[in-house]
């Protein structure tokens, strides 16, 4: 039986393992890291990292005890003078070094910000399922979860990336709508959603 909770930094291994693995053809990390051989190593390390940095932000799927899937999400930002300075100081730091050689991904990052609301939002950065839950509605079921819990939060609109159509339709499913669209690879694009309560 499936069942969602938050994660623990001791989690890390194991979502930044399937995260790692499911996130390794996807057209928008390929911006990030180009090299095919490399890249599952490489976002396994990044996964791996933010849940142990805030795991309070990530919640995990688990069946029987392990660990088969995760979503990773971001609260909305704090309003007020010292989060507007914070705002500006990342664009400026993002916008020198998305012209550094393999900076890509940091130009696809702005890009999918430039979609973002004005307004305080959730963010959720990304979900997926280890090889051997997929299709079994873990992906929905974490979904459902941080829902549920954002629209008891009293800021219920989000934002996300959809780098496939498949992850848009499941998405549109959930009453995320499309907003924009970023271009990754040739004659792709990802798809920047928005769902208000």
């Amino acid at each position: 039986m499936i069942t969602i909770r938050t994660a623990t930094a001791h989690d890390a291994p194991a979502p930044g393992r399937l995260l790692g693995e499911g996130f390794r053809d996807d057209p928008a990390w390929a911006q990030f890291y180009p090299d095919p051989a490399t890249r599952a190593e490489r976002l396994t390390a990044h996964y791996r990292r933010s849940v142990r940095r805030h795991p309070e932000r990530v919640d995990v799927a688990t069946d029987d005890g392990r660990v088969v899937g995760a979503l990773l999400w971001e609260p909305p930002e704090a309003a007020g003078a010292g989060a507007a300075i914070r705002r500006v100081l990342t664009q400026a730091i993002q916008s020198a070094r998305s012209r550094l050689p393999g900076g890509r991904g940091i130009r696809h990052t702005r890009e999918v910000d430039s979609h973002r609301p004005p307004e305080p939002h959730w963010y959720l950065h990304d979900i997926g399922a280890g090889p051997e839950a997929r299709g079994r509605g873990v992906g929905s079921a974490l979904l459902e979860h941080r829902l549920g819990l954002v629209d008891q939060s009293g800021t219920a609109l989000m934002f996300l990336e959809a780098t496939t159509p498949g992850s848009r339709r499941l998405y549109e499913r959930f009453g995320f709508e499309a907003v924009g669209s970023v271009p990754t690879q040739p004659g792709q694009a990802s798809t920047a959603m928005i769902r208000r309560a």
